[in-house]
């Protein structure tokens, strides 16, 4: 098999992984432009770079638009400035033109057996990803278990291939679990080097955030559309659930905090020191958009509240809420409520036995190839 792909740092290791099978190409302006005047000599790749500068089209602005939001996500202050942000923005969609008109040129040139998109939701794997369209590709990302990758041919996380329908987990004679299931959970770190845990009696609920500038938040997430507004609809939770701690522990990975924009609540607390296992342990449900950790809470026989959409948003497993009425009555409902306990064990046993890939883009399963043949056949 033959095999395409970025030059993204995550997907490095898969060079030597798929034996040499894999083309990777370099996605600098000068080697885009570069392998754009290879194949329409550089009096015509000059002009499309003018062309690019100057009109580049709806479909390269659209690709270009996460990583616009991104920043304006994680650096407010710099690109929240209409002028900064429109230059980046003008940049990026700029390169995006440039290079989906090259990779379109590449990759029919090349004919790769499979075309290789890491996530796809920026620049430049957005760009592959559109340009590959109508081609056999798998996406490829951290797992929902340590060690474990998501190599998929539709998409990531609530976009995957993972069936929905609870009939397909409970109607079958296989059993998923039967080679076992994961003995570990992602335990992020501390959001800030120096601080102590918080002291929590057990029977709170458990409200992990996420990354506001991730593709789980602004393509999976309908109606919670960042950290600032998950806070406020966990206070309106709590004003309306008296009954109800809440426990929020903020992502470490994102290195703005939400904590403090609002008055403090008695029953809305922050536990970012406190190892992200034990609140899953010790909680009598958990709230998320879509994160991993809602899997997790699926391993620890939890409750299960999404507020997005997810790839484990199924019937009888999870309560899924739309919004803030469907979330009081979730929370009503999974008061002494426990997962079908045959689904559960059938969709995590599903998860890590058939669908996950082992290995990390450190350390790549020797038979990677076979196993993207396999995902793709």
């Amino acid at each position: 098999m033959t095999f395409f792909k970025l030059d993204t740092g995550q997907l490095r290791n898969f060079d030597a992984a798929l034996n040499g099978q894999a083309h990777t190409f370099r996605t600098s302006t000068g080697a885009v432009l570069g392998q754009l005047a290879r194949h329409v000599g550089w009096p015509k790749a000059l002009g499309r770079l003018a062309h690019a500068c100057i009109a580049p089209g709806e479909t390269a602005a659209e690709l270009a638009e996460g990583n616009v939001t991104r920043k304006r996500i994680r650096l407010p202050g710099l690109f929240g400035n209409r002028v900064v942000s429109g230059i980046y923005g003008w940049l990026k969609t700029t390169q995006a033109a440039l290079l989906h008109e090259a990779l379109e040129l590449e990759i029919s040139e090349r004919n790769p057996d499979v075309v290789i998109v890491y996530n796809g939701s920026l620049y430049p794997e957005a760009v592959l990803a559109h340009a590959s369209q109508g081609r056999k590709r798998v996406f490829v990302e951290a797992g929902f278990f340590p060690g474990t990758l998501q190599i998929d041919p539709e998409g990531l996380n609530a976009a995957n291939s993972v069936p929905r329908d609870p009939g397909f987990y409970l109607n079958t004679a296989e059993d998923f679990a039967a080679d076992g299931l994961p003995q570990a959970v992602n335990n992020r770190k501390s959001k800030s080097a120096s601080g102590d845990e918080l002291a929590l009696d057990p029977g709170y609920v458990f409200v992990p955030f996420q990354v506001p500038s991730d593709m789980q938040v602004t393509v999976h997430s309908p109606w919670v559309r960042d950290m600032e507004m998950f806070l406020d609809v966990v206070i309106g939770a709590a004003d309306r659930n008296p009954d109800d701690v809440f426990v929020i522990k903020e992502h470490p990975s994102f290195k703005l905090s939400v904590k403090g924009l609002r008055p403090d609540h008695p029953r809305v607390l922050f536990a970012n020191h406190n190892v992200t296992s034990d609140l899953i342990q010790n909680a009598r449900a958990v709230i998320t958009l879509n994160s991993t950790v809602g899997i997790e809470g699926l391993l620890f026989e939890k409750p299960v509240i999404t507020l997005g959409n997810a790839c484990y948003n199924i019937d009888g497993l999870v309560f899924h809420a739309p919004d803030e009425r469907a979330l009081d009555k979730s929370l009503r409902a999974s008061q002494g409520w426990d997962p079908d306990a045959k689904l559960r064990r059938q969709f995590v046993g599903y998860l890590w036995n058939k669908y996950l890939t082992p290995g990390r883009y450190d350390a790549l399963p020797d038979n990677l190839s076979d196993r993207i043949n396999e995902i793709t056949t």
